[in-house]
């Protein structure tokens, strides 16, 4: 797999990790009352949603015109 491929599978994984994480850290801002955290916390989810989208339409887009597995250098 090309370098650059394999990079947008690892941010995706870790786009995913941290939307993961701020569910956890919502509960944990709405447990201490700071509505302000909950708020900034969605903002970063909205952001990473967005940009984990467009990683996953790169890779599929990619897998689709058959680009997106090992070459003969690799």
């Amino acid at each position: 797999m090309h370098d650059c491929n394999y990079d947008k599978v690892q941010l995706l994984a870790r786009c995913r990790k941290m939307m993961w994480q701020l569910k956890q850290y919502k509960k944990d801002a709405k447990a201490a009352g700071h509505p302000l955290c909950g708020v900034m916390y969605d903002e970063l989810e909205k952001d990473l949603t967005k940009h984990a989208k467009k990683l996953q339409d790169a890779i599929v887009g990619l897998a689709k015109e058959g680009k997106f597995d090992f070459c003969e250098k690799c």
